[in-house]
């Protein structure tokens, strides 16, 4: 019982850091970011994947919650502002359970 408190309290958490990392970046809407963390509690909630790909050539990051066929575009000033946010985005991701898959 106090394991399975833990687990929700650490995903709680982790949901609150990925909704911080969105929210710092001044690339993202807060629209999207309110979707995004919609998106990405449900997925943790029953599939638990989600996709990853960065556009090369380009400043693009997206993002698939549960499915490849459901993406979000993201738009970043620099290509290295789309890859720190990648590499803090997929960490996060993994701290709440969540299996991240690079396939776009």
């Amino acid at each position: 019982m106090q394991e399975t408190k833990m687990r929700q309290e650490n995903k709680l958490v982790g949901c609150a850091v990925i909704r911080q990392l969105l929210q710092s970046s001044r690339d993202i809407s807060e629209q999207t970011v309110h979707q995004l963390v919609e998106l990405l509690e449900a997925t943790r909630d029953c599939q638990q994947e989600v996709f990853v790909g960065q556009v090369y050539d380009s400043c693009v990051y997206r993002i698939g919650c549960g499915s490849v066929y459901s993406e979000t575009k993201l738009k970043f000033a620099t290509p290295d502002v789309r890859n720190k946010f990648a590499s803090s985005f997929e960490a996060a991701c993994h701290e709440v359970g969540l299996r991240v898959h690079r396939s776009y």
